[in-house]
């Protein structure tokens, strides 16, 4: 039996706010990069949602990524995926859920 102890939920908004108004972020390709990233580093098992989300009164989508592992290195690899692709996603922060605690780090 395998047990995995570890449970991430990364939060990827797919909007991006400027001058006021939601634009939709090209996600494709860095989302592909972030994917392989998690496959190159032994994370051969994932689950991506797609959900709607509220954020400061905006209503938005957002994918969400269930990792389950016994290794802190998926929250690196996400977090160092995030903030070198924040000049295409536009954040001000981005988020993930560990276990039932939700983690918020400001960019």
């Amino acid at each position: 039996m395998i047990r995995l102890n570890q449970k991430y939920v990364f939060h990827i908004p797919l909007y991006k706010f400027v001058c006021e108004k939601l634009v939709s972020i090209e996600m494709d390709d860095i989302l592909d990069e972030l994917i392989s990233e998690f496959e190159k580093n032994g994370f051969d098992s994932l689950y991506i949602t797609k959900v709607n989300s509220y954020y400061k009164a905006r209503q938005f989508d957002e994918i969400l990524i269930t990792v389950f592992c016994n290794d802190f290195r998926a929250c690196e690899i996400f977090e160092a995926w995030f903030r070198r692709h924040n000049d295409v996603l536009a954040q001000e922060a981005f988020a993930y859920e560990l276990g039932n605690r939700m983690i918020i780090t400001d960019l």
